[in-house]
């Protein structure tokens, strides 16, 4: 796969060495701090939203409208989700970060072309995804929480929420799960059954954002293959948040619309 070719962007020889791979990361940790990102999340929003609550009950006049006000509790979770989860990361992993090896998480400089090919994959993954969602989704509407909420929101909520949306959130992700968890799967299951687990992952933990409806998880599997093997053939973590990013910028269109 390394040596296709076919993909002008990432011809191997010009592809930095990496020094070599240190174990990477192991299963109970992996799944550990998976499962903290979201309980994180969870905890947080808990939280937040109580305290959201609160305050207007006692200040009704004073405080945001409820829709205003969901938007700057899912803003302030997201970005204290991520910040706890990145510093647990380099904490856990910080040697793992710069190596692009199969057991490191890919912080190493990628070429332009790879980002600028990662980005039209992550245009082109939503519009291939959408047709096969529509396929499967018949005349179900399909829409994700986030995107539920910023609807009915201020407009300059919504604005505030793009960073977040579009940088923050695949940040984290790419770390997660084609960082840690690709990591983990490819140094013992090799490139193929990483890219396919992993992006099977991907797209099942986002089913409580999506209310259940198992019809748009391809949609976001087929995303997650395209960021994992960009990981896989650049051997860098950029290209794939960048595809991440991009995808995630389209879908933030709809808010506007």
């Amino acid at each position: 796969m390394a040596n296709d070719p076919a993909f002008p962007p990432f011809p191997a020889d010009t592809l930095p060495e990496s020094p070599p791979s240190r174990p990477g990361p192991g299963w109970v940790e992996t799944i550990l701090i998976l499962l903290a990102y979201f309980a994180l999340q969870f905890g947080l929003g808990g939280g937040l939203g109580l305290l959201s609550q609160t305050l207007a009950r006692a200040f009704p006049n004073a405080v945001p409208v409820e829709a205003d006000r969901l938007v700057i509790v899912v803003i302030l979770t997201l970005a204290g989700a991520a910040a706890i989860t990145l510093a647990l990361v380099t904490r856990r992993w910080g040697p793992l970060l710069r190596d692009g090896g199969p057991a490191g998480i890919g912080f190493t400089q990628p070429d332009g072309w790879q980002i600028l090919f990662g980005s039209v994959l992550g245009i082109v993954a939503p519009l291939a995804g959408g047709l096969l969602t529509q396929l499967l989704a018949g005349d179900h509407e399909v829409s994700q929480a986030v995107s539920t909420l910023a609807d009915n929101a201020h407009v300059g909520l919504r604005i505030a929420l793009l960073p977040v949306a579009i940088l923050v959130g695949p940040l984290v992700e790419e770390v997660l799960f084609r960082g840690a968890l690709l990591a983990l799967l490819r140094t013992r299951f090799g490139d193929g059954w990483a890219i396919t687990v992993s992006s099977l992952v991907f797209g099942v933990v986002h089913l409580p954002d999506l209310g259940g409806l198992w019809y748009a998880v391809p949609n976001l599997v087929l995303v997650g293959a395209f960021c994992a093997w960009l990981r896989v053939r650049s051997r860098s973590i950029w290209p794939a948040y960048a595809c991440h990013a991009a995808n995630n910028s389209l879908a933030t269109m709809a808010w506007f619309s």
